[in-house]
C-alpha cells in the first residue's frame, strides 16, 4: 500500500474558506426574492433563514429553506473531511459553514441563525449525538411556553454539554464553537423572552 501523500499547508485553511462561503449561499433569501420580489432582510425578523423564510412563504418555504440549509451545512462538513483527510482539524468545517450562514459576505454580512447549517453539519459530524440533541430539544419543546424557541435552545444547550463528550479536542472545539455562534445568533430572542 502507498504511503499516504500529505495535503499542502493552505488546504485546510483554503477548504475551511470555502465551508464558509457555501454556508453564506441562502436559499430562503433567494427563494423569496424569486417568489415575493423582496428582500427577506426586511421582512419579519430580518434572517434569512427558514423561520422567517417560513412567515413570507408558508410551511412549504420553511421547510424548503430548512432543508436547504441543513444540506449545505453536511456538504462542507463532507466536504472539507474528504478533500483534506486525516487532518484531525477538518472538524473545524461545522463553525466555519455556521459562521457563514450568519454573517454571509454576499448578503452584507446579515444571515441566518445558524441553526439549520449546525443540525446538517453535526448529523455529518456524529449523528449518536445529533440524535439525542434533537431528542432533547422535542422534549423540551413540548413543554415550553414557546415551544420552538424552547426546543431550539434546548437542541444547541444539549450539543454544547455533550460536545465535552467527545473524544478529540478538535472536535470538542468544533461542536462548542458552532453552538456558541448560534446562541449568540439568538441573543435578541433571549432577552425578549427571558428578561422579567
Amino acid at each position: 500500500m502507498p504511503p499516504a501523500i500529505p495535503s499542502p499547508a493552505w488546504l485546510l485553511p483554503a477548504l475551511l474558506l470555502a465551508a464558509y462561503g457555501l454556508g453564506g449561499l441562502s436559499p430562503g433569501w433567494w427563494l423569496v426574492r424569486r417568489a415575493k420580489g423582496a428582500d427577506l432582510r426586511t421582512q419579519g425578523s430580518g434572517a434569512t433563514g427558514a423561520t422567517n423564510a417560513g412567515r413570507v412563504l408558508g410551511t412549504r418555504g420553511f421547510i424548503l429553506v430548512l432543508v436547504l440549509d441543513a444540506i449545505k451545512g453536511a456538504i462542507a462538513v463532507i466536504g472539507v473531511r474528504l478533500l483534506a483527510p486525516g487532518s484531525p482539524w477538518t472538524a473545524l468545517a461545522l463553525p466555519a459553514v455556521v459562521a457563514g450562514h450568519i454573517w454571509p459576505i454576499w448578503l452584507g454580512f446579515r444571515g441566518g441563525r445558524g441553526g439549520a447549517p449546525l443540525l446538517g453539519g453535526s448529523l455529518a459530524c456524529n449523528g449518536l449525538l445529533t440524535l439525542l440533541a434533537i431528542a432533547v430539544g422535542v422534549g423540551i419543546g413540548l413543554l415550553g411556553r414557546n415551544r420552538f424557541l424552547a426546543g431550539a435552545v434546548a437542541f444547541v444547550l444539549s450539543m454544547l454539554l455533550m460536545g465535552w463528550r467527545l473524544p478529540t479536542a478538535p472536535e470538542r472545539i468544533s461542536y462548542l464553537s458552532a453552538g456558541a455562534l448560534v446562541l449568540l445568533a439568538h441573543r435578541s430572542y433571549f432577552t425578549k423572552y427571558f428578561a422579567p
